[in-house]
């Protein structure tokens, strides 16, 4: 009985932060854009836009390839695993039809990177909000 009870207890502290993360996509805090629609966010990170709703050119950042956070953030967001996106990107950067989001080490890095350029989007752990960014919405 006790290595079941260890057993369960292993399985939700490994996977119960997964499924309870609280992702945000945001933006510098002096952009005008208030919010993004899932849509609109879909439509950027996919590569289909590449402005915002308000005509100004956005900046798309990713976290690291292979982090927990991107790999919930697409399947969150689009029901694909980060194999399925890295996919679909190589077929769209084969074509030169669009360019992946701009990758980088993890949220500060994100947030640094806002800070710096006012056309740049990202995701974040809600942990990691700081007042140099405006979220823009929450992905679940």
């Amino acid at each position: 009985m006790k290595w079941f009870l260890f057993i369960i207890t292993l399985f939700v502290c490994c996977f119960a932060p997964l499924s309870i993360a609280d992702i945000l996509v945001v933006a510098n805090k002096d952009n005008q854009i208030e919010t993004l629609t899932k849509k609109q966010i879909i439509d950027i990170y996919m590569g289909r836009k590449s402005t915002f709703p308000n005509g100004e050119v956005v900046l798309p950042i990713d976290q690291e390839t292979g982090s927990t956070i991107r790999k919930l953030f697409y399947k969150n967001l689009v029901n694909k695993t980060l194999s399925e996106i890295n996919t679909y990107w190589a077929r769209l950067l084969f074509s030169g039809r669009a360019t992946p989001p701009r990758p980088a080490n993890n949220g500060s890095s994100v947030i640094n990177i806002i800070k710096k350029n006012k056309s740049a989007i990202g995701y974040i752990n809600l942990e990691d909000v700081t007042d140099d960014v405006r979220v823009l919405n929450h992905v679940d």
